[in-house]
């Protein structure tokens, strides 16, 4: 415990803390928001009743995440199909896809269909527990809940999350158990789907990433993944699949070269060797969404006819970490030149 620091505090909070808010009004009214935040200027919220996902998310008073213009939606259990599905999609700093599809809407198996980016986005969190606690010198901020999919006569997959930062710290580390509870395997789809918005977004921001197989899902045909423009009206989206070429932790994310702010994804590339980068700068939906992913996220059939999903034996699981964090100045700088 760092008292010569707490002598100079009445409490705690007035560097960081963990808080339980709720909305008032509005299409989110209802909705609870844990809001935490640190003396590093890290600050974000983080949506019990939408899978322990990211909302807000900024670092110093600089916003770093996409909000569709949807907004916060108040109804954790809506299901959409695939048209619904782009008139309730809040966007955030994290929107978890998976546990039964991952990409576009599947309805092959007509017993089982699977709307655009799976069911466990719209879970609500159980056992949900939130703490601080000195460890050592360190002061740590942690939030936990169990979420999950299941069907009767199928699935039972259940995600564990820990979220957990700390008093100084510029990262947020994401820490998810998925346990397959059934007495049969079962595929397990994941995509951690973070958005990145204005202002780290603009004309001056660079993707970066590890050396990568690359391929455009998208139709466009611009083979420009690593630059962005400012908005266009009409813009089209596009889609690239990149295969990362050497396995283990690997670093992805984007670099703002004015602003000399990076906000980075740290992972490892044996348990998700896929990433997705979704460049959509049309004007007023203008994200880049940088998506580790343990599966090409096509869809449900697409993805097990090619034998590229992880298969979870009765009752075993499995445990991914992806870590969110920021740097600035020459550290930011250094962060995006090492990775061309």
């Amino acid at each position: 415990m760092n008292s010569g620091l707490l002598k100079q505090l009445g409490n705690i909070d007035q560097l960081a803390g963990v808080r339980l808010e709720r909305i008032e009004g509005g299409n989110g009214g209802g909705s609870r928001l844990i809001h935490v935040w640190n003396a590093a200027g890290l600050s974000f919220s983080i949506q019990p009743d939408k899978c322990l996902d990211l909302y807000d998310c900024s670092f110093q008073g600089v916003n770093l995440a996409f909000h569709s213009k949807n907004g916060l939606s108040a109804n954790s259990r809506f299901l959409p199909e695939a048209s619904e599905f782009f008139h309730y999609w809040s966007g955030g700093m994290l929107a978890t896809c998976g546990l039964g599809n991952a990409g576009g809407a599947d309805t092959g198996d007509p017993l089982d269909p699977q709307p655009i980016h799976g069911r466990i986005g719209y879970a609500a969190a159980d056992a949900l527990s939130m703490d601080t606690f000195w460890d050592g010198e360190d002061y740590v901020l942690s939030v936990s809940g169990r979420m999950w999919e299941s069907r009767l006569y199928g699935r039972t997959l259940e995600l564990h999350r820990q979220i957990r930062t700390a008093l100084f710290s510029t990262e947020i580390e994401i820490t998810d158990t998925v346990t397959n509870l059934t007495d049969a395997p079962e595929p397990v789809f994941l995509l951690y789907h973070f958005n990145f918005g204005y202002p780290l977004l603009d004309a001056e921001s660079r993707f970066f990433g590890p050396r990568a197989d690359t391929i455009e899902y998208s139709s466009v045909g611009d083979p420009s993944y690593c630059s962005m423009h400012a908005p266009v009206d009409g813009a089209a989206q596009q889609t690239f699949l990149h295969r990362p070429l050497h396995s283990g932790e690997t670093r992805t994310g984007l670099f703002h070269p004015k602003r000399n702010i990076a906000a980075y994804l740290r992972y490892d590339t044996q348990l998700l060797p896929y990433l997705v980068e979704w460049k959509c700068l049309k004007s007023h939906d203008y994200v880049l969404a940088v998506e580790p992913a343990n599966c090409p996220a096509n869809n449900r059939q697409t993805d097990l006819g090619t034998q590229s999903v992880p298969i979870l034996g009765a009752y075993e699981s499995l445990r991914y970490t992806v870590t969110l964090g920021v740097a600035s100045g020459a550290e930011a700088a250094s962060l995006y030149e090492n990775s061309r």
